[in-house]
């Protein structure tokens, strides 16, 4: 699947806006969920390259780890900086609804990326399409199990890494969906850890001690994946067990890599950060935005990791910025 984003056909109108310079004073403000997390490096690795280009100042802002309280505050001092715009990937869905609705009420254009509030106030959405994500995986997990047992049967479970998250609860809703598709394979448990990888590890361990004829797991981010595929390389069961997970962190690539995990569904993180700034600066000067933008999804296995086409998704140094095509 070729992973060019088709927002990027929108970000060709904004160029018009660059062409000019930029005001001293401008600062957009970017906030992720948790600071530590290799995948909100990479939305500020986009938001970095996107602040370059158009010659403004670029406030990356987050918490250490997923707290909404914190998150709320952290917003709230932003916001009362007046900065040109906030980008901002909401911690939980309902606690942060009211929070954005008030920035945008005060007339500060706030973009949403990755994970959704409960609010409609807000200049635009860019995500992933989860549902759809959490569906490829059901797919490459019983791909898997078809190609190592000779039919798509048998008992699966999946790992949450935080109940609350929007994006995390799409995936799982799609997974689970997707499973029904394959009526001889039964979806048998679900752990829910705390966004730990030491957690994602210790579950996984628990559940293929639980069931001892599980046939796969599907871990539901980078941090369940590396944990799940760590508990498979110390059992040495890659060969046999089908793992998939979300997101392509350098511990999951790793496990691909090394047969752990079978497949990784693949977010672009850097590109939510490099178009949230450009659209959070479009919408500060008027540009009317779509209110949707699905960034897109794909599916990695180790027989085509090294396609040049996922080469900047597996590791965000070997990204290159063209121009968007159409493709």
């Amino acid at each position: 699947m070729t992973r060019k984003m088709a927002l990027a056909a929108s970000l060709s109108l904004f160029a018009l806006i660059a062409a000019g310079p930029a005001r001293a004073e401008e600062t957009i403000a970017v906030i992720v969920k948790a600071t530590t997390s290799e995948y909100w490096q990479w939305v500020f690795k986009g938001a970095e390259a996107a602040g370059k280009q158009l010659g403004v100042k670029i406030d990356e802002l987050g918490s250490p780890k997923d707290d909404a309280a914190e998150q709320t505050s952290i917003l709230e001092s932003a916001a009362g900086k007046k900065p040109a715009a906030i980008v901002i990937s909401p911690t939980i869905f309902e606690a942060l609804g009211e929070p954005i609705a008030s920035v945008t009420d005060a007339g500060i254009p706030v973009v949403v990326i990755d994970s959704g509030a409960k609010t409609d106030k807000y200049a635009s959405f860019l995500t992933t399409n989860n549902e759809a994500g959490g569906k490829a995986a059901a797919d490459a997990l019983a791909a898997c199990i078809k190609e190592r047992t000779g039919k798509a049967s048998g008992k699966v479970g999946y790992l949450t890494a935080m109940a609350g998250h929007e994006s995390l609860d799409s995936r799982d809703k799609g997974f689970v969906e997707g499973m029904k598709a394959y009526p001889d394979i039964t979806v048998v448990g679900n752990r829910v850890a705390n966004n730990e990888e030491a957690e994602g590890m210790s579950l996984t361990a628990d559940m293929l001690t639980k069931d001892s004829d599980l046939a796969g797991i599907f871990a539901d981010n980078a941090q369940m994946g590396t944990g799940a595929g760590a508990s498979v390389a110390e059992q040495k069961i890659g060969s046999k067990f089908c793992l998939v997970a979300f997101d392509s962190d350098a511990g999951e690539v790793e496990h691909l890599n090394d047969g752990s995990i079978y497949a990784l569904v693949i977010q672009d993180p850097y590109m939510m950060g490099f178009a949230g700034v450009w659209y959070g600066y479009a919408a500060a000067h008027g540009v009317r935005l779509p209110k949707n933008v699905d960034t897109g999804v794909g599916t990695v296995t180790k027989a085509n990791m090294n396609d040049p086409a996922f080469a900047g998704l597996l590791d965000v140094k070997k990204r290159k910025l063209d121009k968007f095509v159409g493709n």
